[in-house]
């Protein structure tokens, strides 16, 4: 389909999308040639259609946002809609001319006009079609315009119980789309082979997240046998489409993506608590406000990107630097600096032992592509041997996870994660008194680290040291702001 260049209502360059800026309309390349006037807008209000309804916009909405709605819509349909069944060619015929007729400045206010001074054939109290808002007459069963079948009386709302589950509900993107997040499957047997050992590219290619490609085409799949589907009615389409489009923004970013991720992991593990639920429930609430558009970035905007997420990072918000320093390092892919700054950014976006290996292969990648520069970052060295340890730890190779982890720490004593990696290998292994030192060297590089106490804490029990697991356990309830107790604490590291 070929988009013309100017606005057809008000002759202003159109946009990339094929929609106007200045006034919003959409390019007639998009109507097939469909030309309505003055009559087709008054049949249309005589028969009591409600176009507004029918896209699923509110009628105060402005151009704009209705135009990107039928765009939206009429992507589920396909391009040559006569191969459709009868009722769905109706409801296409129907969003056709919703959508000429609502994106054109004056047939909307045509419409509008003539949709005020019948009120009384729009009336509210009728009773309307779910699909294109009709009105039905007497009891015919099903809409004589787009074939839907006629709603039933709404049911009283439910009482909510006393108790039961909170409001949000852990929900699993990934098979909503019918994907399969391989890059969260740890298999140890399946890691460890007599072949040589795999690069970092061929491991993040063996073990990925779905591409966005492809998270697009299950989302859009879905969407349209959802609008199709003959036995829902307009409110379970909508909520099944909003479920698929939030599904599909999540998945297909990276930054989004990475944090829905840990919360999949813990629901898998059956755990709930830790604002884990109440996380997930901000991740939904901020995509459904979030409506930005990718665009290509020059050199100059890639650069301002990289300087944003640099001072980002340097101040301490390595979660808000990611997504610059990400879009930064695909705009630069030249760029040591950028790419070992994004490393940087996904290792302090949260602890590096709870990362998953697909983030810490995407930091060893990033890693490995600066060392490969004439100029270095001070330190990569000691990064690149932290990412191969936990990546070998993941892969259940003790052994060779302590060699990094340890080559790490030596290289870069202030370290903490090394050692806090190292502590957690001995407490493994029943090494207590190793177990112990390197707590205390990763506390004496950061007191405030919660896991590096409570290892302490469990190593000193196990060497009967009980005045010092106490101690420990105390600073981990003075961390903590829940009023948990140190004997809580000491008695859920006993069990």
């Amino acid at each position: 389909m070929t988009l013309e260049q100017t606005c057809p209502s008000c002759s202003a360059t159109l946009g990339s999308d094929g929609i106007c800026p200045a006034c919003g309309s959409v390019t007639r390349g998009f109507f097939r040639s469909l030309n309505l006037g003055a009559p087709q807008v008054a049949a249309a209000v005589a028969q009591g259609l409600d176009l507004y309804r029918l896209l699923g916009v509110d009628q105060h909405a402005d151009a704009i946002t209705i135009a990107r709605q039928y765009r939206r819509l009429r992507a589920l349909f396909p391009d040559d809609p006569s191969a459709l069944a009868a009722e769905p060619r109706r409801k296409f015929e129907l969003l056709q001319v919703a959508g000429r007729i609502l994106t054109d400045p004056s047939l909307r206010a045509l419409y509008n006009e003539l949709r005020v001074s019948a009120a009384a054939g729009i009336q509210q109290g009728v009773v309307r079609c779910e699909s294109c808002g009709a009105p039905l007459q007497g009891n015919e069963p099903r809409c004589r315009y787009c074939g839907s079948l006629r709603p039933g009386e709404p049911a009283p709302p439910a009482t909510p119980p006393d108790a039961g589950p909170p409001v949000a509900e852990p929900v699993d993107f990934y098979a909503l789309l019918g994907l399969s997040p391989a890059h969260l499957m740890i298999n140890p047997g399946a890691r460890r082979s007599a072949r040589p050992a795999l690069d970092a590219a061929e491991m993040l290619h063996e073990s990925r997240p779905p591409t966005p490609e492809e998270v697009d085409a299950a989302s859009y799949a879905f969407q349209q046998r959802t609008l199709l589907h003959p036995g829902w009615s307009a409110a379970e389409r909508e909520a099944r489409v909003e479920n698929l489009e939030i599904a599909r923004r999540i998945l297909r970013n990276e930054r989004l993506r990475n944090r829905y991720d840990a919360f999949w992991l813990a629901f898998r593990q059956g755990r709930f608590d830790h604002g884990h639920l109440e996380g997930l429930r901000a991740l939904i609430d901020e995509v459904r406000a979030d409506e930005t558009t990718p665009s290509t970035l020059s050199v100059e905007e890639a650069e301002a990107l990289f300087q944003q997420g640099r001072g980002l990072l340097t101040a301490g918000l390595p979660r808000e630097a990611l997504d610059p320093l990400r879009r930064a390092r695909e705009a630069l892919p030249h760029s040591a600096e950028a790419h070992a700054w994004y490393a940087r950014a996904i290792l302090a976006s949260a602890d590096p032992l709870d990362l998953g290996g697909h983030a810490l292969r995407q930091a060893l990648v990033a890693l490995e592509t600066a060392a490969r520069s004439s100029a270095p970052l001070p330190d990569s060295e000691s990064y690149l041997a932290l990412c191969r340890g936990l990546l070998a730890r993941d892969a259940g190779d003790a052994r060779q996870a302590e060699i990094e982890l340890l080559r790490a720490a030596q290289q870069n004593p202030s370290l903490a994660h090394a050692w806090c990696g190292l502590a957690a290998l001995a407490l493994a292994r029943g090494a207590n008194g190793d177990a112990i030192d390197h707590c205390h060297r990763a506390l004496a590089i950061d007191p405030r680290d919660e896991r590096a106490w409570l290892m302490l804490a469990g190593a000193c029990l196990r060497t009967r040291r009980h005045a010092e697991a106490r101690a420990a356990a105390e600073r981990v309830a003075a961390l903590r702001s829940d009023g948990v107790s140190a004997e809580k604490i000491l008695s859920e590291i006993a069990n």
